[in-house]
């Protein structure tokens, strides 16, 4: 849940460090829970994130951008941009979170 003060507090399980007690400092705008990690969108458009990174699904790092929604999979990640095209990253095997992304106009 995001707290007032733009930060994000975290219960359940915390295995893969993806809902750390203390929760997250940051200014976040939305938040996002896969099967083992988590996204934050910040204020300025980027993305944190943190928990399981096995398949590239949550760079501790973050993913720059210039983003305005956010959406997890079991073990992949998507942010639609302002542009209305979507980026992806993470588990792939089926075609779920393609490199290159999905171009398009989506809201």
């Amino acid at each position: 849940a995001i707290r007032v003060d733009g930060s994000v507090a975290c219960w359940g399980d915390n295995v893969n460090g993806q809902a750390p007690p203390a929760g997250v400092p940051g200014n976040f705008v939305a938040i996002a829970a896969g099967a083992r990690h988590s996204l934050a969108l910040r204020v300025d458009g980027s993305v944190a994130c943190w928990g399981d990174n096995e398949n590239d699904q949550a760079p501790p790092a973050g993913v720059p951008g210039n983003f305005v929604a956010i959406a997890t999979g079991t073990a992949h990640s998507l942010a639609l941009r302002v542009d209305g095209s979507i980026s992806c990253w993470g588990y792939n095997e089926n075609d779920q979170a393609p490199p290159d992304g999905v171009p398009g106009n989506f809201v």
